[in-house]
């Protein structure tokens, strides 16, 4: 048992002596840093600290360019759903000028047969013509249309240009 002892004090004796041999080998107090050593690392942290400054207004510059490729793209976005919005307008309209473009088709019944051309509509007889342009007109809730047809009913020849001018101008601005 005292053999052990001895033993663990012997062995804590040479490591605090190896350790103690360690330290003294470094720098001494006296010593210090060269003034050569000294000049390096400070050149260094020169560099580094330019370097730094160097890519912090190059963030900045970066972060100035987001900045305003966000506001071009927020632009980008609001004139494309400006554009989107007028391409509903059309889509929505197309039904309207479609139906007017079929009222022409039917109103030009009479010319269509007397010209020989197999007309898209057909009707037994004039009357049955008229009922299908006047309901057509009422369907689509047009008051000048329905005031033109009861001019065409008069037998007014020119009111049927009139009827054309309106159809085209009507599916122009639906179309618009």
């Amino acid at each position: 048992m005292k053999k052990g002892i001895l033993i663990g004090l012997v062995l804590t004796l040479i490591v605090v002596l190896s350790l103690t041999a360690s330290c003294a080998a470094g720098v001494s107090p006296q010593e210090g840093v060269s003034q050569q050593e000294y000049d390096r690392v400070t050149s260094e942290l020169d560099a580094a600290n330019t370097q730094i400054e160097s890519l912090e207004a190059d963030l900045s510059e970066a972060q100035g360019q987001v900045e305003s490729l966000t506001s071009d793209l927020t632009e980008a976005q609001t004139e494309i759903a400006s554009l989107r919005a007028e391409l509903e307008v059309p889509k929505n309209n197309s039904g309207k000028a479609l139906a007017y473009a079929e009222f022409m088709d039917i109103i030009m019944y009479p010319a269509w047969k007397e010209a020989g051309l197999a007309p898209r509509f057909t009707f037994e007889d004039d009357m049955e013509w008229l009922m299908a342009v006047m309901n057509r007109a009422s369907d689509m809730e047009d008051a000048k249309l329905s005031d033109l047809i009861s001019g065409m009913k008069q037998g007014d020849e020119a009111t049927m240009f009139m009827i054309w001018d309106h159809c085209i101008d009507a599916m122009q601005k639906a179309l618009k």
